[in-house]
C-alpha cells in the first residue's frame, strides 16, 4: 500500500510538472533567436558616445561616416533605443553617483527580420527626439550580394535604368536589381531621370559579385540643383563549401 501511495504521489507531481515544463520550453524558444543589426550615418553626429539598451545593459555602438558598423545583437525588445550619457553635475563623480543615459532616438524593429540596417541622421527640427532612426531589411535573402539597391529619398518618382531594364521608384521605395555580370563584375551604365524624363544623373556604377551596394538618392543638397547620392559598400565573404 506504501508503494502504490508513493506511485500515486509520483505520477501527479509528473502530471502537474509537465506543462509548466513545456511552457516554458516554449517561452524559451520564442526568444531564442537573436536580431542582428549595423547602423550607418553620412554626417558625424554631435555626441561623442552613442549606446543603444540590450540585456539590462546600455552598450556602446561605434559608427564611421559613410561605412556600416559591425554587426550588433539585440534581443528581446520591440525596438532599437539609442542613448547618451547625461552630463553629470558638479561633484557627482566624486559622490559615485550612477551614471544616467539619455534617450536620442529610436526605431521600431522589423517584423520577422533577422538582420536590420539602421540609417541615422540629426532632425532638422526640434520636435521628438533629435536623432531620426530609419529600420531597413538587411537580409541577404532581400538583398544579395551581387545586387544594388537605390532608395528614393527625394519628393519625386524617378526613372532608373540599371542592369538592363528601366524601374519606377516611388517617393520613400526601395528596388533591389541583380545585374548580370561576369565573374570579375564591371562597369555598367545608370540613368537615373524624374518622372517628366530630364535625366538627373548618367554615370557608371561598379558592380561585383561579392559585394552589394545601397544607393540613396536624396534630394538636391543646400546650394545645388542636382540630386544627391550617397552610397554604402558592403563585401559579402563566400560561404565556406559545404561538407558532404
Amino acid at each position: 500500500m506504501k508503494t502504490q501511495s508513493l506511485l500515486r504521489l509520483f505520477f501527479a507531481l509528473f502530471f502537474f510538472a509537465l506543462p509548466h515544463a513545456l511552457q516554458a520550453k516554449d517561452e524559451s524558444s520564442s526568444h531564442s533567436g537573436s536580431i542582428q543589426f549595423s547602423c550607418a550615418v553620412w554626417e558625424k553626429l554631435t555626441y561623442p558616445e552613442l549606446f543603444y539598451h540590450h540585456g539590462g545593459e546600455y552598450l556602446p555602438i561605434e559608427i564611421s561616416v559613410g561605412q556600416r558598423s559591425k554587426a550588433y545583437p539585440i534581443k528581446g525588445v520591440e525596438a532599437l533605443e539609442l542613448f547618451i550619457r547625461k552630463k553629470m553635475p558638479a561633484g557627482a563623480a566624486e559622490s559615485n553617483a550612477a551614471v544616467e543615459y539619455e534617450r536620442v532616438g529610436t526605431a521600431p524593429l522589423l517584423p520577422d527580420v533577422k538582420r536590420i540596417l539602421f540609417l541615422i541622421d540629426a532632425k532638422k527640427d526640434a520636435n521628438g527626439l533629435p536623432l531620426r532612426v530609419l529600420a531597413i531589411d538587411d537580409s541577404l535573402e532581400i538583398f544579395p550580394a551581387g545586387s544594388y539597391r537605390f532608395f528614393n529619398q527625394t519628393p519625386d518618382l524617378l526613372r532608373i535604368k540599371f542592369g538592363g531594364a528601366t524601374h519606377d521608384l516611388p517617393q520613400g521605395a526601395l528596388k533591389v536589381v541583380t545585374p548580370e555580370l561576369p565573374e570579375a563584375g564591371g562597369f555598367l551604365p545608370v540613368i537615373i531621370k524624374n518622372e517628366p524624363g530630364r535625366i538627373l544623373l548618367e554615370n557608371r556604377f561598379l558592380a561585383q559579385r561579392t559585394g552589394r551596394e545601397l544607393v540613396i538618392i536624396g534630394p538636391p543638397a543646400e546650394g545645388r540643383t542636382g540630386i544627391a547620392i550617397q552610397f554604402l559598400s558592403e563585401i559579402i565573404p563566400a560561404s565556406p563549401p559545404s561538407t558532404p
